[in-house]
């Protein structure tokens, strides 16, 4: 006779319902994060945007983790679904939208250092022989006989600027 087993089975209602309050739990600190993220971007301090990637990450990869716990339970989780479908649907759709917005974000934050970058490419390949002065035999410097268009220059970028 084997011993009879109390504990909950990885495909028990009550195994199912932790994963879900994991996932629920999981998904507002995820939101939470993107929002203070994407308030960050917005108001152009993208300097202590670095400060919140590693929790991002972790955040990111525990929800990932929890959303194939899941999926890997179809059986508890269809009988447990009637109970808690409009919880998961809520967190999931959350987690969406907010991602959404903070991806809008990023892309803007990055087209905002893109144009800054190449206007200081611009500066610094600007016509630089218009300098007042001489040169070393007395005559005025030459103008700058490049062809127009846009040429490299060696520029060192800080991402917490």
């Amino acid at each position: 006779m084997q011993p009879h087993n109390s504990d909950p089975t990885p495909t028990s209602a009550a195994n199912v319902r932790v994963q879900i309050d994991t996932l629920v739990k999981i998904s507002a600190n995820l939101v939470h994060l993107l929002e203070r993220e994407t308030a960050l971007l917005l108001d152009m301090k993208t300097q202590d945007v670095g400060e919140l990637q590693a929790q991002k990450a972790e955040l990111s990869r525990l929800y990932a983790l929890s959303v194939r716990q899941l999926r890997e339970n179809p059986a508890a989780l269809k009988s447990a679904l009637p109970i808690v479908q409009s919880e998961i649907e809520a967190a999931l759709m959350r987690v969406h939208e907010v991602a959404v917005r903070n991806q809008r974000a990023i892309q803007s934050a990055r087209k905002v250092n893109e144009g800054v970058m190449k206007a200081i490419a611009e500066v610094w390949n600007a016509d630089r022989s218009a300098a007042a002065g001489y040169t070393r035999k007395g005559m005025k410097p030459q103008a700058n006989t490049k062809k127009p268009g846009f040429s490299y220059a060696p520029v060192a970028y800080d991402e917490r600027c």
